[in-house]
């Protein structure tokens, strides 16, 4: 999970630079591309950060529940 926040944040932060004129600058023509493939990017990574929190949220309800054996 450390790895997908980590993951995101830098995304985010490549998005925040390519908006900016220096950003513009550097990526030239390509930058609206560059600008949608950062976004998608950081969509799917919240998408798989709140998947995987809800994941670990379910597991802990899961082992509250008593264990017992089949047939008992």
């Amino acid at each position: 999970m450390l790895r997908s926040v980590v993951t995101l944040v830098l995304v985010i932060t490549a998005f925040c630079v390519a908006s900016t004129s220096r950003g513009m600058a550097l990526l030239g023509p390509a930058r609206p591309m560059v600008l949608t493939a950062l976004a998608v990017v950081a969509f799917l990574q919240g998408y798989r950060l709140m998947r995987v929190w809800q994941a670990q949220k379910r597991d802990d309800l899961l082992k509250k529940i008593p264990k017992r054996p089949l047939g008992i």
